[in-house]
């Protein structure tokens, strides 16, 4: 039986990446959500905010292919240029997750003791908390917008973070090339960044690649709450919440977008797994 022939560790784990079909079907899906996000003004027929009264509720037709809302503006266009926002939340919300509780989980993984202890109860104490809950009450005490919005699923999200770099820190630390490197009098930034974290990084590129689905379906909760993106800004969650009082008589206002979360949301899931899977194929259920 003939092997595919790899060239090295990152040629293997692409090569496992691409047998995962439904991992590929996640990164085609991603794919066409962001040209559609940056060539949204190219893409969408119609602005995000373009009324037209005289078109208010049409059912999906050849000229409005997702049907308008009961403002008359085109669901498709706004779907288009809700992309931009959900990506770009996504993104940055774990961007901050990471940063913040990435540097948390470096240094209690590092220096340990009192450092560990203190740092690691307070996240703790984060996570005692239901994450949607602790992003609301963040988002609240901030404001709505999109910049509070991805703070605070950001800060949020980095108990996580903290807990999965330290424990990935907390295995690379003991090797013995980090020993070596700190016989030889390396600097501890040098150790972490030249020694620890290239080594670390496998288990916090799936954290974070389930993160930005975590963060996408948070952006879409929080906008249904009224807490953030605001009108007339385009934003899956936000018309979900404006299609709330037409589900009976113009359900497709709120199926269309509800269909896209639900497909990003999943594609970025099956991502993740199938990366857990690259990287470590004994990780497979």
């Amino acid at each position: 039986m003939k092997q595919k022939k790899t060239h090295g560790q990152f040629g293997e784990i692409l090569y496992r990446f691409t047998r995962n079909r439904l991992a590929v079907f996640g990164v085609i899906v991603i794919g066409i959500l962001i040209v559609m996000a940056l060539l949204a003004d190219y893409i969408a027929p119609y602005g995000f905010d373009e009324q037209n009264l005289a078109a208010a509720k049409t059912p999906p037709c050849a000229q409005y292919i997702f049907g308008t809302d009961n403002f008359g503006r085109d669901i498709f266009s706004r779907i288009i240029y809700g992309a931009q926002i959900s990506l770009q939340v996504g993104v940055i919300a774990v961007a901050i997750g990471l940063v913040v509780g990435g540097t948390a989980g470096i240094f209690a993984a590092f220096y340990g003791g009192r450092a560990d202890t203190v740092i690691m109860r307070f996240m703790d104490v984060l996570m005692a908390i239901p994450g949607m809950l602790l992003a609301i009450s963040i988002a609240a005490s901030l404001g709505p917008g999109l910049r509070n919005m991805m703070i605070a699923i950001g800060i949020a999200s980095s108990p996580g973070f903290a807990r999965v770099v330290r424990a990935s820190f907390l295995t690379v630390k003991g090797n013995e090339y980090v020993e070596a490197a700190r016989s030889i009098g390396a600097s501890d930034a040098h150790i972490i960044f030249r020694h620890i974290l290239p080594n670390a990084v496998a288990p916090v590129i799936v954290h974070a690649t389930l993160g930005v689905a975590s963060a996408i379906l948070s952006c879409a909760t929080l906008s249904f709450l009224g807490m953030g993106i605001q009108p007339p800004q385009a934003e899956w969650g936000a018309m979900l919440s404006a299609a709330r009082s037409y589900l009976r008589t113009q359900p497709y206002m709120a199926i269309f977008p509800g269909l896209f979360i639900m497909i990003t949301v999943f594609s970025f899931n099956v991502i993740g797994d199938g990366i857990r899977d690259a990287i470590d194929p004994r990780l497979k259920d």
